[in-house]
């Protein structure tokens, strides 16, 4: 049952000595999730916070941090509205200390833990017990998840709400409830990441192949659509792209 929500955990230990060094930057994804930051220390992990975050809908770009350890946990598109029943909309583009969701807290258990697997195990025996208590899981969201990444190409909001008989205005408020992103912000999110593959693959000889592939109105279009999700272009993408986990680049 935990990969029905989860999709995966991720470790990324940045060491840098200044601040003038490449910024850290994260692009516009499709997915909300937890994050722990961790103080460096070389007799052990010192947790300074862990955070819940939500959807996003621009890309941010950080230098005043040079060196960070951090432990993260990718969810699944509604999981944080099935998991903690709030509306999901009220965290896009926001962080939410994870202390506020249990009655325990997640700082005092972690301090006593010694390595990155024991953290693991917190967090995993801490997602099995909320999963313990979802009355169900919203199966309409989660084909017309589907259903857009199948189609990635083509799809559009009219398709699904023919497809799924509703209409546009309840489309538009069950996905920002249940993911917090409109459906039009969320066709556009998994576009992206499909180029992102293709870029990351080399599957093209030129980058308007891709603008053709993914039904983009013209190169023009895919170059904006581009900036605005990651901040980058796509010849910068592709010459500087190094996405090491999640949706985080350095």
């Amino acid at each position: 049952m935990l990969r029905s929500f989860v999709q995966y955990f991720w470790t990324l230990k940045v060491e840098r000595s200044t601040t003038n060094e490449s910024p850290i930057r994260t692009f516009v994804d499709d997915s909300s999730g937890i994050v722990m930051e961790f103080a460096l220390d070389p007799e052990g992990y010192f947790p300074k916070r862990t955070m819940v975050y939500g959807q996003t809908t621009t890309p941010t770009e950080n230098r005043d941090n040079p060196s960070f350890l951090a432990l993260g946990v990718l969810l699944h598109p509604a999981a944080i509205h099935e998991l903690f029943g709030m509306n999901a909309h009220e965290l896009t583009n926001q962080r939410i200390r994870l202390d506020e969701f249990s009655r325990i807290s997640f700082t005092d258990i972690i301090s006593s833990k010694k390595n990155i697997p024991d953290i693991i195990q917190v967090l995993s025996a801490y997602f099995a017990a909320k999963i313990a208590d979802v009355k169900g899981q919203d199966t309409f969201i989660r084909h017309c998840i589907q259903h857009i990444k199948n189609r990635v190409e083509t799809v559009t909001v009219k398709e699904l709400c023919d497809c799924y008989s509703i209409s546009e205005r309840q489309l538009e408020r069950k996905l920002l409830t249940i993911i917090g992103v409109t459906p039009r912000h969320y066709i556009k999110t998994i576009r992206f990441k499909k180029a992102l593959t293709l870029i990351a693959g080399k599957s093209f000889n030129k980058l308007s192949d891709i603008a053709y592939q993914l039904n983009y109105f013209d190169q023009a279009h895919f170059i904006r659509q581009a900036k605005d999700l990651s901040g980058l272009n796509p010849k910068l993408l592709q010459s500087q792209m190094n996405i090491k986990v999640a949706n985080i680049i350095l």
